[in-house]
C-alpha cells in the first residue's frame, strides 16, 4: 500500500509540475490567475508534505492536516475562477457571480459546515464529517454554476468545461469515499478509501492537464442560435447586456 500510494504521489507532482511549466509556456497564467495559484500551493505543499514523510516521518502527520485543512478552503479559488469565466462576456454579472459564490460558501458553512464543529465528538469524526461538508457546498457551486451555463446557453470552451468536469469528477469520488468511510467505519473502509482518495486527485489532474494544455479563445459568434419555442441567443444575449448594466449601475452608486 506505501508503494501505491507514493507511486500516486509522484505521479500527482509531476502532472502538477506539467501543468505549471505549460501555464508558463502558454502564457496561461494571466487568464486563470486563481486557478494556477491554487495548483502552485498544491504543489509546493505535496512536495513539501512528501519530503517530510521521507526525511521526518514523526512530523508528518501534524505537517499533512495542516496542509490538508489550508488545501480545503483553497480548492473554492477554482470555483471563483470557474464563475469569472462563465460570465466572462459581462463584467457586472461576473463580480456578482464571484459574490454569489461567496454567499453561497458563507451560507452553507453558517448552516452547514459550522454545525459539524459543535457537535461533542471524537476529532478524526469531526474532520471526516467538515471534509465532507465541505466537498458537499463545493459540489453544489459546480452544479449551480453549470446550470447558470446551461440556462443562459453561455459558451464554456475547452478550459472552463475541463476544469469543472475535473472538479467535479474529484469531489464525487471524495464524497461517496467520506460518506462510506463513515457508514462503514475505519476497520472496513480504511483501505479503500487509502486507495480512492489519491485515485479521484489523480483523475482530477489528468483531466485538467488535458484541458489546460492550450488556452482557447472562444468567439462569441460560436454561441449556438435558440432552439425553437425558446429565446434565440439574441434574446438571451439582451437580457444578459441588460443586467450587466443594471448591475454597473448599482456598483457604480
Amino acid at each position: 500500500m506505501e508503494t501505491y500510494s507514493i507511486t500516486l504521489w509522484l505521479f500527482g507532482l509531476a502532472l502538477l509540475m506539467t501543468l505549471i511549466l505549460r501555464a508558463k509556456s502558454g502564457g496561461l497564467f494571466l487568464h486563470f490567475p486563481l486557478f494556477y495559484s491554487y495548483i502552485t500551493y498544491t504543489f509546493s505543499g505535496s512536495l513539501i508534505t512528501f519530503l517530510i514523510y521521507r526525511l521526518r516521518p514523526g512530523s508528518y502527520p501534524t505537517s499533512y492536516w495542516f496542509y490538508f485543512l489550508i488545501n480545503l478552503l483553497a480548492e473554492f479559488a477554482v470555483l471563483a475562477e470557474v464563475s469569472d469565466h462563465v460570465f466572462e462576456p459581462y463584467p457586472a454579472i461576473r463580480q456578482f457571480g464571484r459574490f454569489l459564490t461567496i454567499c453561497i460558501s458563507t451560507l452553507f458553512f453558517i448552516l452547514y459546515i459550522l454545525p459539524s464543529f459543535l457537535q461533542f465528538r471524537p476529532s478524526s469524526l469531526a474532520l471526516l464529517d467538515f471534509s465532507l461538508r465541505t466537498s458537499l457546498t463545493k459540489m453544489v457551486i459546480i452544479v449551480a454554476l453549470g446550470a447558470a451555463a446551461r440556462y443562459y446557453r453561455l459558451p464554456l470552451g475547452r478550459n472552463v468545461a475541463g476544469l469543472m468536469m475535473g472538479f467535479a469528477l474529484y469531489l464525487g469520488i471524495y464524497i461517496v469515499s467520506l460518506a462510506a468511510a463513515q457508514i462503514f467505519g475505519k476497520v472496513l473502509y480504511a483501505g479503500i478509501f487509502r486507495f480512492m482518495l489519491p485515485l479521484g486527485s489523480i483523475l482530477c489532474l489528468l483531466a485538467w492537464t488535458v484541458a489546460m494544455w492550450q488556452f482557447e479563445v472562444i468567439p462569441r459568434t460560436s454561441w449556438k442560435l435558440g432552439e425553437p419555442g425558446h429565446e434565440t441567443l439574441e434574446e438571451l444575449s439582451y437580457r444578459l447586456s441588460k443586467l450587466n448594466t443594471t448591475l454597473t449601475r448599482l456598483v457604480r452608486k
